[in-house]
């Protein structure tokens, strides 16, 4: 794995993400098949597709494309994370870096995907056109998050764990700033991006028990501020608190998540 310099910003994140990588990829991740799998079939990923994947994490998405025979490449700000993701795509090109200065050639891939990453960019709208200069023309960039808040029921979890900090530290975390009703569209436009068509995953997130669930949630960009401003032990037991509304009478913990998906296309010009 090689890197660049980060900006504060990413140095920012990066002391958010990957603070638990294994809770990360074996808890959290793996709830997300779904809407990863959506986002391949929507850019039609497949055998011989050059792949960029922004915000990597630790490599699902990576392995369900390389399954498919994509030729992979992943960039993310967290080394823990992408050491889980080399495991999983050995060979890959795996890279620590701020997803706003991908170092990457233009036009160096068929798709470039930024799955619930470029909401937590310092500009979404500039990482958006740097994804859109290293895809071909033609090429599809496909970005999801969640939908509005009021439709996710994790919500709850990250109000929770949002009030454990000051609002000073609340700017760098906010997982629903695209989340708007039309905001990631626009915003793909208005970084140069052209015929986006939008789609919605419902997405349970379901846990054998709360345990799991207060692992993999605090395994998060906010589970860990949380952590870093209130203490391990207080961020567990609001974390546990708000659980307690999805949790059923096996023990079992299950919230249901609509993510909104988009797919545009750099412009083919001349």
């Amino acid at each position: 794995m090689s890197g660049i310099e980060l900006s504060e910003h990413a140095r920012a994140q990066q002391a958010l993400w990957g603070t638990d990588p294994d809770g990360w990829a074996d808890v959290a991740e793996p709830l997300n098949v779904r809407l990863f799998e959506a986002l391949l079939d929507a850019t039609g990923v497949g055998a011989g597709t050059a792949l960029l994947d922004v915000g990597c994490g630790s490599g699902l998405a990576l392995r369900l494309a390389a399954d498919r025979g994509a030729v992979v490449a992943g960039i993310d700000v967290s080394p823990g994370l992408l050491d889980r993701a080399a495991g999983r795509v050995p060979g890959a090109d795996l890279r620590v870096g701020d997803l706003s200065a991908l170092p990457y050639a233009d036009a160096s891939f068929d798709v470039v995907l930024g799955i619930n990453s470029f909401q937590f960019a310092v500009d979404p709208v500039d990482a958006l056109a740097g994804a859109a200069r290293v895809v071909r023309p033609g090429g599809a960039v496909g970005a999801s998050l969640f939908a509005e808040p009021e439709r996710c029921e994790s919500t709850a979890i990250h109000v929770a764990m949002s009030a454990l900090s000051p609002p000073v530290r609340q700017a760098a975390h906010q997982p629903y700033a695209l989340s708007a009703t039309g905001g990631l569209e626009r915003a793909m436009v208005r970084a140069g991006l052209v015929s986006a068509v939008s789609a919605e995953v419902l997405v349970d997130w379901a846990y054998s028990g709360v345990d799991a669930a207060v692992r993999g949630l605090l395994s998060s960009g906010g589970g860990a501020r949380g952590i870093q401003d209130a203490g391990r032990e207080a961020a567990e037991a609001a974390v546990r608190r708000a659980l307690a509304a999805f949790t059923r009478p096996d023990g079992a913990v299950v919230m249901h998540n609509v993510f909104r998906y988009v797919v545009a296309r750099r412009p083919v010009t001349g």
